[in-house]
């Protein structure tokens, strides 16, 4: 698991860019990070090359992962304050359709968007790209 600051800024940068890809889409990207920043193992997701919305609203809704995972306050004042780490369900309506990780000291969230690759974006470049809705969530445990 990464520690320091210089260690998990050259993780995080060694990421950016990369092309989505089945074997490399935002489960598996998110699982990366989880994995690599918190010690976190999130199961292996065998994702369809060319996923439909309702592929992936169905697998986040209800895969059983979920359940470990519990949905938190992320906004106070327009500021997100949910803890680093956690998964964050972004949707362009009322469900999560993709997925990713929110880095609170980056202030950024962590995802491969298919088009776009591997990204980090803040919350206000999030919504003037559609996603609408996000949800934060951290371990139950």
């Amino acid at each position: 698991m990464i520690s320091q600051t210089g260690e998990r800024t050259a993780f995080l940068t060694s990421l950016l860019g990369q092309r989505w890809a089945p074997e490399r889409t935002c489960w598996h990207v998110a699982a990366l990070v989880e994995l690599r920043l918190f010690g976190r193992v999130l199961p292996h997701v065998e994702v369809p090359p060319d996923p439909s919305w309702a592929w992936m609203i169905s697998a986040i809704a209800e895969h059983a992962e979920r359940q470990k995972w519990c949905e938190v306050a992320p906004l106070h004042a327009g500021l997100v304050t949910a803890p680093d780490g956690a998964l964050v369900g972004l949707g362009r309506m009322d469900r999560a359709a993709h997925i990713g990780v929110w880095l609170a000291p980056e202030r950024r969230v962590i995802h491969c968007d298919q088009h776009l690759g591997v990204v980090a974006e803040d919350v206000a470049t999030l919504r003037a790209r559609g996603w609408g809705r996000m949800q934060f969530f951290e371990p139950r445990d």
